[in-house]
């Protein structure tokens, strides 16, 4: 196998032979077969895995994974559904070393996401890599430079981008004011989950699981009872609820007002409660934002209604999605939604086709075509696009981590001067007494109010923040400076 500074070393020689003889290779690849490998195969792994094959001219050619039990189950669905065997790759490395793949689907941990894509670039290949666009935000820099030093197609998985009802609704809200001067945006993602539990003993990696290689960037220590995907809730992989599936929701928060660069000002509120676990992460968690056009807020709830149900929360009849309030009507919707007027009748519907498998075939698509094209600008959601929402999810995560724990009952004199948190945190707070939360005795960690320059992308005169604007990494599995 090619080593890292080989690899990197022979892919800069690559793009500059490249540059020099134009773009005969891209002209071809248009009438070519694409052949494409999906690394990291649980969850969304295993979809694209099956959806990449049903777009013309697209032949998915390997597959790989750190878990060789997942990657042998994965191998022998697909040779049963498509008739042909897959060949298998147990480290990212040796598909990026494979002259005969072209693309490759990172749905790998979050950790993965920046070092990922940035060694496919290095190494020739074109990336979709899923959601957040990053771990942090330094790393999607790096992502954005990769994929133009070495031309890439580089698409982020915030599916909805692809769905052209949104896309035209959207527009006619910031071009044409369907629903008035806007107000605010609200957004949702109030899921249920359970507790991940507190090991009694330091678990160990599954047997089937090379664990440095899954590690890669981040610490080797193992806190969890559930390998896979409980990962989510440990800062050093994951990015909490907030970088799971608020990268979709927050995407349509921004989308939805045309905010291009960040905000001015993150502010956070939130804890874990009711769990007896050991996750890091919040999972009652109230983010603001301010944007010139209006002020967003995001409000995470993963307990249920009440303590002992198994029931999901609800506003103004939604568990996820976006509240779009105008001054003339409110717009309330995921996928699909509806317009409601000042007096809560409904006076549009707004729906359209969402393709297969949660709209990601349609953005599956939509990369085949940019890759065919060579051109960034068919994207529908470039590295750009993808790390301007998932942002939002570290911008939140930094104000929390940087924040200090309050009383509870302290907080409405704490927000009174934000009425959107005010708000919102009062809802939180009978969420939580009905969930068997003493709101007397508990407190809360209040984040710290992070001012933000919008065009630098740092918090001015804030060094703490600043720092968390990255993270270390464990060698070899290092983001580099210059890629």
């Amino acid at each position: 196998m090619v080593s890292i500074n080989r690899r990197q070393f022979l892919a800069a020689i690559s793009a500059t032979a490249f540059t020099s003889m134009g773009t005969p290779a891209h002209t071809a690849m248009a009438n070519e077969e694409l052949r494409v490998v999906v690394i990291g195969l649980n969850g969304i792994g295993r979809t694209h895995l099956e959806g990449f094959p049903l777009i013309p001219g697209v032949r998915v050619v390997g597959a790989c994974d750190v878990d060789s039990a997942v990657l042998g189950t994965r191998a022998e669905n697909f040779d049963k559904k498509f008739g042909y065997q897959l060949k298998t790759y147990d480290d990212l490395r040796r598909v990026y070393d494979d002259p005969n793949v072209d693309a490759v689907v990172l749905a790998v941990p979050n950790h993965w996401h920046g070092l990922g894509t940035v060694w496919g670039c290095q190494a020739g290949k074109d990336v979709y890599t899923e959601k957040p666009c990053s771990h942090n935000i330094w790393e999607a820099g790096q992502m954005e430079k990769a994929a133009q030093k070495y031309e890439r197609i580089v698409q982020i998985g915030i599916q909805r981008r692809s769905f052209p009802h949104l896309q035209e609704f959207f527009r006619e809200i910031r071009e044409e004011g369907v629903l008035g001067k806007l107000k605010s945006v609200k957004g949702l993602y109030l899921a249920r989950r359970s507790s991940i539990g507190k090991p009694e003993v330091t678990p160990k990696p599954l047997p089937t699981v090379n664990h440095d290689l899954w590690c890669g960037p981040g610490s080797t220590e193992l806190e969890r009872l559930r390998y896979h995907y409980d990962w989510h809730w440990f800062w050093d992989y994951g990015n909490a609820e907030l970088g799971n599936n608020g990268p979709h929701i927050l995407d349509l928060c921004r989308w939805v007002v045309g905010a291009e660069e960040f905000p001015t000002s993150v502010t956070s509120v939130g804890g874990r409660y009711a769990w007896d676990d050991n996750g890091q992460t919040p999972n009652t968690h109230i983010l603001s934002y301010d944007y010139a056009t209006a002020p967003i807020t995001f409000e995470i709830r993963d307990l249920p209604t009440a303590e002992g149900k198994q029931d999901t929360c609800k506003y103004k009849g939604l568990s996820y999605g976006i509240v779009v309030e105008g001054e003339d009507a409110t717009y309330l919707g995921f996928d699909t939604g509806k317009v409601i007027d000042n007096n809560g009748k409904t006076i549009r519907e707004v729906t359209g086709d969402k393709g297969a498998d949660g709209g990601r075939q349609l953005h599956r698509e939509n990369f085949v075509k940019a890759v065919r094209s060579r051109k960034t600008s068919d994207l529908n959601c470039s590295v750009k696009t993808g790390h301007l929402s998932s942002a939002l999810c570290h911008l939140g995560n930094i104000s929390h981590q940087l924040g200090e724990p309050i009383a509870l009952s302290s907080l409405p004199e704490r927000v009174q001067d934000q009425p959107l948190i005010a708000e919102a945190s009062q809802r939180m707070s009978e969420h939580l007494a009905a969930n068997g939360v003493n709101t007397k005795s508990a407190s809360v960690q209040l984040g710290r109010t992070l001012k933000i320059d919008p065009t630098k992308e740092i918090f001015p005169n804030d060094a703490a923040a600043n720092q968390l604007l990255r993270r270390e990494y464990r060698s070899p599995y290092i983001v580099p400076e210059q890629v």
